[in-house]
């Protein structure tokens, strides 16, 4: 990622750094320390800022434009997971955890950050220990939001479940109507031919449908098992 660093008084910085949630709470004091070890600079439009995987080496806060944040699927393609504005704060955990990026971060327009590198960020936290105070709070208020999504999510899903047993269901009539009328077309022999291809066409579309409903069975089980899992819903 190519940087254009531009020039901004602490004062700027400290006046707006009061606005980003994850550090509102801070006192003066703390930050002026932040504004102290702060970058800004600008990336122009469709500036992939780094990519899912990368080394943890910075936070970044979007002062303003605008972002897409991207996850790629088993398929190997990227695609928009949420787009963030101005006061957006991402790759704070990396620095913390050391694990790899989880996601790719690219600039939807021009956009300037403020840039807070790992090692800056964790001399400050030794210095300021109530920044890892409210890093703990605000991440403790994510973890409650997850929850209570995550909680929503289950009866989603349990709501899905109730319409595949439905589609079960009719599936499993329209092959014993389809059973009934092969038995019926058999019976009146020459007469009952197209009748019996009528038969054998509901036969089909009911075996299909309890295919495609197993499917959907299978996969809504393994989305609830995972939901509960990070939920801590038993």
């Amino acid at each position: 990622m190519a940087e254009q660093n531009i020039g901004s008084s602490n004062i700027d910085k400290i006046q707006f750094l009061k606005q980003v949630d994850l550090f509102r709470s801070l006192s003066e004091k703390a930050l002026f320390e932040l504004s102290g070890i702060t970058i800004e600079s600008v990336q122009p439009a469709k500036t992939t800022v780094f990519k899912e995987g990368d080394k943890g080496d910075a936070l970044y806060i979007v002062k303003a434009g605008k972002i897409n944040i991207l996850k790629r699927n088993s398929a190997g393609i990227d695609s928009v997971l949420v787009s963030l504005g101005k006061g957006a704060v991402v790759g704070d955990m990396a620095i913390i955890d050391e694990q790899p990026r989880s996601a790719t971060i690219e600039t939807v327009q021009e956009t300037t950050f403020f840039i807070i590198t790992k090692d800056d960020f964790r001399d400050l936290l030794v210095r300021v220990p109530e920044i890892s105070f409210q890093m703990l709070k605000i991440n403790t208020e994510r973890l409650r939001i997850t929850n209570a999504h995550l909680k929503e999510l289950e009866a989603s899903t349990n709501q899905m479940e109730d319409v595949i047993r439905v589609i079960t269901n009719i599936a499993r009539k329209s092959n014993l109507l389809s059973l009934n009328a092969s038995i019926e077309a058999a019976r009146v022999g020459e007469a009952g031919r197209a009748f019996s291809v009528v038969a054998a066409e509901m036969k089909r579309l009911a075996e299909d449908s309890a295919q495609e409903a197993s499917k959907i069975d299978t996969l809504l089980q393994a989305l609830q098992a995972k939901t509960k899992q990070i939920a801590n819903v038993r």
